[in-house]
């Protein structure tokens, strides 16, 4: 019996081991892109991953996690909250400077390709995710690419109006295919590899002959630019697709053998083609027409991405499945919510992926149409996607210029995948509550979130703009909260609640807002009817009365950002417009200083608890720290690689945090400038904020996340507070006990302990009440 005993302990270890060593791999795959630009952030990023594992994994962490978190530790960042991705993620390729746009997979499976808007294909090792090489000479954005069926050559489309053949094994050059009058979309070759067809915006599709390069033929049909083309597995015919239509053409003679069309699917971004050529696949999307989303700006075109919204009409889009034979519709597969970019359709014709704007794809059972599941991961719009020729990953190309490749057995199983709650569209702005017992988060997808701290979850979610929302604030009594949105409103709502107590036009867009520390009025952007200026108004809280304008840079700036804070004292407000940062005299209505020395935009500015230092925050990458009182420079803190989207000063003035377009979160001394620590995040990060009372962060990301981060190794030290007279007298919050103190006589300009039985908070008291000028010390 002892023999068998050992013998199942033994195997037990054993299956401990390998369970433990498959978890370190697979956080070790998925970590691979980062870990390979900053190798000195193993721990935080392997730690973040496998913290989630079941056991024995987190026993195995305990001794390092200990040792890292001890006293005298170097600090790091901890998140709080899982990644929103689903299981199936494999790796994450990382090397593109624009965004990936289309991407191929060897007949063999070994190899990947990718097409870009930085002018490049690049060529991937499937199986470790090295880049093979960079293939260079288009002279615009690469917009199609496929494989030869002998994994020999690869051809390439672009925006410089050319195809391209590329050897696949030395990356260089073979021919340059000329014609086109347009940007050429699309382009795939035939099962032979004898010639390739290709798809323009000068709304003809061509067939090219490999070996000389010449056009077979013109065909011409579609009545608005195409989007897309495809080869069927036996080289017969052809399908583009354009505008409302797919039409599907005769390989040899370049006649017309049908037109689908369904003025109900808009606007149709990809095809494919089932293995057996009996199916079409069609993705599309609610855009306008003779616009195309693959080559197209940076933002949609109305400025934002479409997105369902609660209690209005869904945007329609969704994949179209076409019967050849009868050139009748079968499905439409419905459920992204946003436009469908992309579609591909596995070797054995058993599922069906599509790549959505909605950051997502989706795996589809392609006999009944039923969602299989959904991958979550990319945080940006994915472009495309390819299945393996063996049908054993997927591969999808995202805006924000990786890949991701997804186990598509696992795909396919409806794995569901695993992570927090979150927005449909980017998180654009959050702050937490003076108590430190809320964080509120807001949103292009309309809405904000109410989140509780403690457990990480949406206790409420806020439904009332009309547009995507591009800021928001809590009022320092924790009673309600002020939002502003592109649908150029500022809305008061009531926290407890959730409802809507007032709502004020302001004329311009995309402003931001701020909530004076008494809470009797709000800062917010907008836009003077009268000199044609982006401005500053102030609104009166109670009735909703605007008290004054602050003027700022002419609208024809407009798109340059723009940012304010509000002194801990109310006195002043610092303004940034476009490089400048300017320090406004709420009283006398007047600049008091011109802070000059960024060279890009101001994103972001945040007071110092004291009101002694700001901090801005610019597209140039920088942060700069500047001494209010003599308008010179601090420090600038240099680091990002990407515009800086968001800062904030700790409760104690001892550090700042940045969030970062480059998609990291920083920790910088804010008496040396120095970097601390550094978290990358699943995508740009536009916004952020810091707890009250302990080392927590709140971030929020171009993809909908939001993080809860705990900052390991960073202490507060005596929190600054001020004092604020709420209508019955001079009265602070203690962060450590929540609990409202009486000003007394001798605490201002003091550091003090919470006289509070039972608590141990160290208070620094600001020589000031804030409103109350009667109260200034000196």
């Amino acid at each position: 019996m002892s023999d068998s005993r050992e013998a199942e302990s033994r195997k037990s270890d054993l299956a401990d081991r390998r369970a433990t060593l498959e978890a370190f791999a697979r956080a070790l795959r998925r970590e691979t892109h980062n870990l390979q630009q900053r190798p000195d952030l193993l721990w935080t990023q392997m730690y973040n991953r496998l913290q989630w594992e079941d056991e024995p994994v987190p026993d195995v962490l305990a001794p390092e996690l200990a040792r890292r978190s001890a006293p005298g530790a170097a600090p790091w960042l901890r998140t709080r909250t899982r990644l929103r991705e689903s299981e199936a993620l494999i790796r994450t390729l990382a090397g593109h400077a624009g965004a990936v746009l289309r991407c191929a997979i060897s007949p063999d499976g070994t190899y990947i390709v990718s097409a870009s808007s930085d002018q490049t294909l690049r060529i991937w090792d499937s199986n470790n995710g090295v880049e093979r090489a960079i293939l260079r000479g288009h002279r615009g954005w690469v917009l199609g690419c496929d494989v030869s069926p002998d994994g020999s050559f690869v051809v390439s489309a672009s925006t410089d109006r050319t195809l391209k053949i590329w050897d696949a094994d030395s990356g260089l050059e073979r021919a340059t295919l000329t014609g086109h009058t347009a940007a050429v979309s699309d382009c795939a070759i035939d099962p032979r590899g004898v010639f390739i067809v290709s798809s323009s915006w000068d709304k003809t599709v061509r067939i090219w002959d490999v070996a000389t390069g010449e056009a077979r033929s013109i065909l011409e049909g579609h009545r608005g630019v195409i989007n897309a083309c495809a080869i069927s597995p036996d080289g017969c015919f052809v399908v583009s697709a354009s505008g409302h239509a797919l039409i599907i053409w005769d390989a040899a003679s370049g006649e017309i053998r049908a037109i689908l069309t369904d003025p109900a699917q808009y606007l149709v971004s990809d095809c494919a083609i089932s293995p057996d050529g009996s199916l079409v696949v069609a993705a599309s999307g609610d855009l306008e027409p003779g616009m195309s989303w693959r080559w197209g700006p940076a933002r949609p075109p109305n400025g934002r991405a479409t997105v369902w919204t609660p209690g209005g009409a869904a945007p329609r889009q969704s994949l179209a499945v076409w019967d050849v034979a009868t050139s009748s519709e079968r499905a439409a597969l419905k459920g992204h919510l946003s436009e469908v970019e992309g579609c591909s359709v596995s070797p054995d014709g058993t599922i069906i992926v599509s790549a959505s704007w909605d950051n997502t794809l989706k795996v589809w059972d392609a006999a009944t149409g039923d969602e299989r599941t959904t991958l979550r991961g990319h945080s940006f719009w994915v472009a495309d996607c390819a299945i393996s020729p063996d049908g054993s990953f997927i591969v999808s190309g995202c805006r924000d210029g990786t890949l991701k490749i997804w186990d598509a057995a696992v795909a396919a199983a409806g794995d569901k995948g695993a992570g927090a709650e979150g927005h449909n569209a980017p998180v654009t702005s959050c702050a937490v509550s003076t108590d430190g017992c809320r964080v509120v988060t807001a949103s292009e997808d309309t809405t904000l979130k109410i989140w509780d701290v403690a457990s990480g979850e949406v206790r409420a979610t806020l439904i009332g703009h009309a547009l995507g929302i591009s800021d928001c604030d809590i009022s320092p009594d924790g009673s309600f909260i002020a939002s502003t949105s592109l649908d150029e409103t500022l809305k008061i709502w009531d926290m407890a609640t959730g409802s809507e107590r007032r709502t004020l036009k302001t004329g311009y867009g995309w402003g931001r807002c701020a909530i004076s520390p008494d809470g009797s009025f709000v800062v917010a952007e907008g836009k003077s009817e009268v000199s044609g200026r982006r401005v500053l108004k102030i609104w009166d809280v109670d009735n909703g009365t605007e008290k004054c304008t602050l003027e700022g840079s002419r609208v024809a700036g407009e798109g340059f950002p723009s940012a304010h804070a509000i002194s801990p004292d109310g006195s002043f407000v610092v303004f940034a417009s476009h490089d400048l940062v300017r320090v406004w005299d709420l009283e006398a209505v007047r600049v008091r200083a011109t802070l000059v020395g960024h060279t890009g935009a101001v994103r972001a500015c945040a007071m110092s608890p004291d009101g002694s230092f700001t901090v801005s925050a610019s597209e140039d990458g920088t942060l700069r720290i500047w001494d209010v009182r003599t308008g010179r420079v601090r420090a600038t803190l240099v680091g990002h690689t990407g515009a800086v989207r968001a800062c904030v000063n700790s409760p104690d003035g001892s550090f700042i945090v940045s969030a970062s377009e480059d998609g990291t979160l920083k920790v910088w001394d804010a008496e040396t400038g120095e970097e601390q620590a550094t978290l990358p995040l699943l995508d740009a990060a536009y916004c952020v904020a810091l707890h009250p009372g302990r080392a927590l962060a709140i971030c929020g990301d171009r993809g909908g996340n939001v993080y809860f981060i705990d900052l390991v190794g960073i202490e507060y030290g005596p929190i600054i507070v001020t004092a604020a007279d709420f209508g019955q007298g001079p009265t602070m919050r203690c962060p450590a006990c929540l609990q409202y103190l009486p000003l007394e006589e001798g605490w201002l300009g003091q550091e003090i302990d919470c006289p509070r039985p039972g608590c141990d908070g160290r208070l620094r008291v600001n020589p000031f009440v804030a409103g109350r000028k009667s109260w200034t010390r000196g």
